[in-house]
This record gives structure tokens, sequence and C-alpha cells, in this order.
């Protein structure tokens, strides 16, 4: 009878250490303002850097470029020609 017990505290034991030891699910990361983390995209004009979601998108030319607004996309375009 002493054995059972003792081995059904070893058990509890053990399932509670590997309870403690487990990864935790893993969880999306938030900024502050609590967008999930994305890439983040240069503005070829200004330098900045921003979310892919909230950059305006452009393709000139064939190429893909990201801008924090319009008025750099457009001094953009006027200096690329």
């Amino acid at each position: 009878m002493k054995q059972i017990i003792i081995l059904i505290l070893l058990s509890l034991i053990i399932y509670v250490i590997k309870k403690l030891f487990r990864q935790p699910p893993s969880v999306k990361k938030t900024t502050s303002e609590g967008q999930t983390g994305e890439n983040m995209v240069k503005d070829p004009v200004c330098n900045l850097y921003i979310p892919e979601s909230a950059a305006i998108k452009k393709v000139i030319e064939g190429k893909t470029f990201y801008f924090c607004s319009n008025k750099c996309a457009e001094e953009f375009k006027n200096l690329s020609g």
C-alpha cells in the first residue's frame, strides 16, 4: 500500500515539474499600440521605417517602393524621372 502511495506522489511531482518547465504556447508579439509585430519597410525619401501595412505602396518601373506619405511618394516620383 505504501508503495502505491509513494508511486502516486512521485508521479504527481514529476507532472508538476514538467508543467512548470513546459514552453508556453506561442503568442504573437504586440507593440505598445496593440499592433501585431510585422515587417518594417524603409521610405526611400525620408528614411523613416514604418509598418508595411501602414505604408503607401507604389510600383515604379516594376519595382515596389514603400512610402510614409503621399508627399514622399510624389517627391520620389519627381526625383526618379
